[in-house]
């Protein structure tokens, strides 16, 4: 038998707002204030109605549009529940906007995804190389064979496998949700795009030494060759960059001068 639910309170104001709250924020509060977690429902619509004071139509213009950020899931006939796909709103944002400004021809957009996501490892590497215990370590060790063997075709699983064993021990759920989200919106970036991929052999290379680094237990080295690594992938993004823009206008000729003969 469920747990019984104690009566909803009345939603109240935070004082600490400088606006108005809307329903999404109550019911965001709401949430909160119930201490519920992903997957666990919501109370239904006729106890947020009294909880929170308004309309039918209010709350479900407000559960709608908590649904289009990920923090709440309406199944239709089961009732609605706290989301999971956390990041799966910003990643669907961060994919559009980096579209269009490369077909705008702004490819720095692409190369500020590698960026960030170079910034965001950079930091767990080195604690990556101080406290992987042996057995994560072997199953990077397992990931590299497997990315050697794999070939071209089978690059993009093995090379975001051994990136997500590289931090997976180190705890952070966060910074493994943001680095999969900046991966997924690159790799779907340069498969639309046509840019160019690395060589096989060099992209081996490369993974090769970042695990040469954690296995010696040495921070600064394994620092140091992801860096090498993520500054190959933005130099390739400058060559691609520089092919699809074409060829420079070449800057008109100077004028020779003025011939004044036959003038008075």
């Amino acid at each position: 038998m469920p747990p019984q639910r104690k009566p909803l309170a009345p939603a109240t104001a935070d004082p600490g707002r400088t606006r108005r709250p809307t329903v999404q924020d109550q019911i965001v509060d709401l949430i909160v204030e119930l201490d519920l977690g992903p997957g666990e429902a919501l109370p239904t619509e006729p106890e947020l109605m009294r909880t929170l004071a308004v309309s039918r139509n209010s709350v479900r213009e407000g559960l709608k549009a908590l649904q289009a950020l990920g923090i709440v899931d309406v199944r239709h006939g089961y009732g609605t529940y706290v989301g999971t796909a956390q990041l799966d709103s910003l990643a669907q944002n961060l994919l559009f906007h980096t579209r269009l400004a490369v077909r705008r021809d702004d490819h720095r957009a692409l190369r500020d995804i590698v960026e960030v996501r170079a910034l965001l490892e950079s930091g767990l590497i080195r604690r990556s190389a101080v406290e992987l215990p042996p057995v994560a370590l072997g199953r990077l060790e397992a990931e590299l064979e497997a990315l050697a063997e794999g070939g071209d075709e089978g690059r993009a699983g093995h090379d975001r496998r051994f990136h997500e064993l590289l931090y997976e021990p180190l705890g952070n759920t966060l910074a493994l949700e943001l680095i999969a989200l900046f991966w997924g919106v690159y790799r779907q970036l340069e498969s639309e795009l046509g840019k160019p991929r690395t060589d096989h052999e060099q992209v081996v290379r490369q993974h090769r030494r970042i695990l040469d680094a954690l296995l010696s237990h040495d921070p600064e080295a394994a620092a140091a060759e992801l860096a090498e690594h993520f500054a190959d992938v933005t130099a390739r993004i400058d060559q691609w960059s520089a092919k699809a823009a074409g060829p420079a206008p070449e800057a008109p000729r100077a004028a020779g001068p003025v011939s004044t003969a036959g003038r008075p």
